[in-house]
């Protein structure tokens, strides 16, 4: 089990020191029992925290001795203001909106509790009005994918599997072959990517490490067996290699033309890290990048349309050839609107 971090202790202490102080402002005498009941914490913790109150934010903290428990002696004290930047309160913002996509899902209770949390840290002037935001700030997240009742249970199985590195039995969905299959796996990490979760974990029987989409997850056990993840394993390595979730058997170099058109804005973007522009004469712009799962790449190739012209390697040449063939063959012969079937195009010989 991981073991608290100080950053995780500091969000707790400040927890408690905020609700050690509102009960104090009630008047309710909170003595040193009470508060460890209620706060679930020792008492040489509440005490602690207590003498922090007093001896390093001046609290003016007295101990009343017919009523058993502590008050202020004076009503000017107050704790230190959480001050937020302009940014913060955009970020803040950002978090909100996108939390909000998953009103009316299983997820709605627990993002209302974790902004319950921050909104108790923040200080009373600070104020977000965020049906005036709304007027100049907008953006679109993807519905996720998958049912959100099972998707929320088996999030919060993988989730807490993944804390305490317990193996999972799984029934598996593979859309590739349309085949399911029972899998034991290790798992290592969630990752969202275009509206589903994909969960990465290492697989019995493949014997390597495999990426799972949570919503193929027919079922799921936890099987009380546990697994380390091995020293030597970095997702970032691991994912360096995608275009974005899917991975390959060997990294390949694909070169791709897009056209004058195109070109200006697959400038605009970091595609990967691997990536390489360069500039030609005529305004089109060789695109070469280092790469694995070609599948995922010629699905992205193809969103370009006519603009974009794989050069290599010829595997993914000839895939994306294949593919524009059966789309024509769908399509039959293409004649502009109004054209009758025979008859050339005025200006053609």
């Amino acid at each position: 089990m991981r073991q608290p971090s100080a950053l995780d202790i500091e969000r707790h202490s400040l927890f408690r020191l905020h609700k050690i102080d509102q009960l104090i402002r009630q008047k309710t005498y909170p003595n040193v029992p009470l508060l460890s009941r209620y706060l679930e914490v020792s008492t040489r913790t509440i005490e602690r925290d207590l003498e922090f109150l007093r001896d390093r934010l001046g609290a003016p903290l007295k101990y009343d001795a017919k009523r058993r428990g502590y008050f202020y002696t004076h009503d000017g004290f107050s704790l230190p203001r959480l001050k937020l930047t302009e940014g913060e309160l955009v970020a803040l913002y950002l978090g909100h909106k996108l939390l909000s996509q998953y009103k009316g899902t299983p997820y709605e209770a627990a993002i209302a509790q974790a902004f319950a949390k921050l909104r108790m840290f923040l200080p009373d002037s600070v104020e977000v009005d965020f049906a005036e935001v709304d007027g100049f700030l907008s953006f679109a997240v993807e519905p996720l994918r998958g049912d959100e009742e099972l998707l929320a249970a088996r999030f919060q199985e993988v989730i807490q599997a993944i804390h305490e590195h317990e193996t999972l039995e799984i029934t598996y969905y593979t859309a590739s072959r349309n085949a399911q299959t029972e899998r034991l796996v290790d798992p290592y990490h969630l990752r969202s990517y275009h509206g589903a979760w994909y969960l990465i974990a290492y697989c019995h029987s493949r014997r390597e490490v495999r990426i799972f989409a949570l919503d193929r997850v027919r079922s799921l056990r936890r099987t009380g067996r546990h697994f380390k993840i091995p020293a030597g394993f970095s997702l970032e390595e691991y994912l360096g290699y995608s275009l974005g979730i899917e991975r390959g058997q060997e990294p390949r170099e694909v070169v791709i033309r897009f056209d004058a058109e195109q070109a200006r804005w697959v400038r605009e973007r970091q595609w990967h890290p691997s990536q390489k522009l360069t500039p030609l004469p005529d305004g089109s712009l060789l695109f070469k990048v280092t790469v694995s799962g070609l599948g995922e790449v010629k699905r992205w190739v193809l969103g370009f349309g006519c603009h974009a012209e794989v050069l290599a390697p010829e595997e993914l040449r000839q895939a994306v050839a294949r593919e524009v063939a059966e789309l024509a063959g769908k399509y039959g012969e293409y004649r502009p609107t109004g054209q009758s079937p025979g008859r050339p195009a005025a200006g053609t010989i």
